[in-house]
């Protein structure tokens, strides 16, 4: 099993501190004064109801199960701003019973059937990073529920290396899993900003989008078979390179969010691990310019591994939390200037692979970049984006702790609506919001991602008003604007009222016909994915 979190944010404690001074100091500019850093409650502070467990499934599972208070807390929600902010306020009251940790897929199958049997609920649990609701203990109706966290289905069953498949527990962390496939020299290539924690049956589960996904594909890419357990029995669908019979059922568990069972093995396609891995920046003069650059790359074949774009204002933003003195920023700032991009937009653009193919890739890219405007930062950002690519949790929860709302979305359209998307999503942040910055991180053929963040004074005492007044607007302008409601992050409980308007009242339909004959009793993460009829 992976290493747990801190219960009320994210990592771990020795991880910590990669909120820099520069970042928050640059915060502290354009919101005004920080409050002082306010810690969570004590652990044993905590607000618990007593587990309302049946006795009968206590004694059943008694070798499985944890009811300790550090169990529960930590499985009571996942790391979205509300989840945090109930967690650093103490507010467990509805934390799971019981969390359930079964050592194999037999296992799995006995809770889920036993909990069906019983009437009582089941939040399958991967890393526990889900930044939409989707670990919420939501009982609707059912008097008891579990946290079936799926850890120790970790083990890396078998890798195919001539079909180039890996066959793995849902269990298993993404970093455990590319570092047992390094030392055969293969990669999954899979990684999200929650690659330290996520799980990979959690990346399946959620329909997770990596950050090279542009180059090596989304999880719905990667994943050639699965196994779910449901309560009215096992969903095993053996890998196969691809298959006319019938509708392709591993894309019903893609997606799946824990509403139909739990993800307990996954085969993955795996590939060469790169020789050579070139990671750059590039100024463009637009973040217009650069989203045209971009669209061009990747309908021309020619787009990177990771094609990362970052507005003016994220720009602006990622200057000042780098941390430089005055007399470089000066100097750069002077430098932008000069060549036309005084206020751009900064691209990150990364290639992976055999080195004369990194080299060919990048040269013909370079030529369009070029040609839209963009002038060359060399390296160094590259370097510098590569190291900091999964610390943005950390910085989120020192700025939580001083007062300040930091919350992202993300949506994806066409290259036709792209940027009245992104007008009318930022222009609604902003009424809430005195920072806010977008970026482009994936791209496909027909349209891309927008990723945005933004932050303001949080509400004391009313921080979960506040922020479901931003999210709601900013849902409702993605809807309006005929966008998807999530990219990346899942539906969970944040989206799911907003589904609908994404698939019809015939997809819900459709959605609710299968869980019902795959989860009869409805104890499988209810509330989550699917709206209330």
């Amino acid at each position: 099993m992976g290493p747990e979190m801190r219960w009320w944010g994210w990592g771990e404690d020795a991880h910590a501190g990669h909120g820099s001074a520069a970042a928050l100091a640059w915060v502290e500019r354009e919101l005004g004064p920080l409050d002082a850093p306010r810690g969570p409650v004590a652990l044993e502070d905590v607000r618990l109801g007593d587990s309302a467990l049946p006795g009968g499934l206590r004694e059943r599972f008694a070798e499985i199960l944890r009811d300790d208070r550090a169990a529960r807390v930590l499985h009571a929600r996942g790391k979205s701003y509300p989840d945090l902010v109930r967690q650093r306020a103490g507010d467990c009251a509805d934390a799971p019973d019981a969390v359930l940790v079964p050592r194999d897929h037999d296992e799995v199958r006995a809770v889920v059937a036993a909990c069906a049997s019983a009437g009582v609920a089941v939040v399958p649990f991967g890393g526990g990073t889900s930044v939409v609701g989707g670990l919420e203990p939501l009982r609707e109706g059912f008097s008891a529920l579990v946290s079936l966290d799926l850890g120790a289905l970790d083990a890396v069953e078998s890798v195919d290396e001539r079909s180039q498949v890996a066959v793995v527990g849902g269990g298993i962390r993404a970093p455990e899993l590319e570092a047992q496939l390094a030392a055969r020299g293969l990669m999954v290539g899979h990684r999200p900003q929650s690659f330290e924690y996520v799980s990979i049956g959690g990346c399946v589960a959620t329909r997770s989008a990596g950050q090279s996904s542009t180059g090596y594909g989304r999880i719905d890419d990667l994943v050639v078979g699965a196994r779910l357990a449901a309560p009215a029995g096992d969903l095993d669908l053996a890998a196969q390179p691809a298959s006319a019979a019938g509708p392709d059922l591993r894309r019903l568990v893609i997606g799946s969010e824990g509403t139909l069972g739990a993800i307990t093995r996954v085969a993955l396609r795996v590939r060469p691990t790169p020789a050579v891995t070139r990671y750059e920046g590039w100024m463009f003069p637009s973040f217009g310019a650069g989203a045209e650059v971009l669209r061009r790359l990747r309908q021309e074949g020619m787009a990177p591994t990771v094609a990362r774009l970052s507005d003016e204002d994220e720009t602006r933003m990622g200057v000042g939390m780098a941390g430089l003195d005055r007399p470089r920023e000066a100097a750069l700032r002077g430098y932008l200037r000069l060549r036309g991009v005084g206020s751009g937009a900064l691209a990150v653009l990364g290639w992976e692979g055999a080195e004369d193919r990194v080299r060919g890739e990048r040269d013909a890219a370079v030529e369009l970049v070029r040609e839209g405007g963009a002038i060359a930062l060399g390296r160094a950002p590259g370097r510098a984006w590569l190291r900091s690519r999964f610390h943005g949790p950390y910085l989120r929860d020192e700025l939580m702790a001083r007062g300040v709302m930091v919350e992202t979305l993300e949506t994806a359209t066409t290259w036709a609506r792209l940027f009245d998307l992104y007008r009318e999503v930022g222009a609604t942040l902003r009424r809430h919001a005195p920072i806010v910055g977008c970026h482009v991180s994936h791209l496909y053929p027909t349209g891309a991602s927008l990723y945005f963040t933004f932050m303001a004074r949080a509400e004391r005492g009313r921080e979960l008003e506040q922020w479901a007044r931003v999210k709601h607007e900013a849902s409702e302008a993605i809807v309006a604007a005929g966008a998807t409601i999530t990219h990346h992050h899942a539906v969970g409980r944040d989206h799911a009222p907003y589904l609908g308007a994404e698939v019809g009242d015939v997809g819900l339909a459709a959605l609710r016909a299968l869980k019902a004959e795959l989860d009869p009793a409805g104890v499988m993460n209810p509330g989550k994915l699917l709206p209330r009829a």
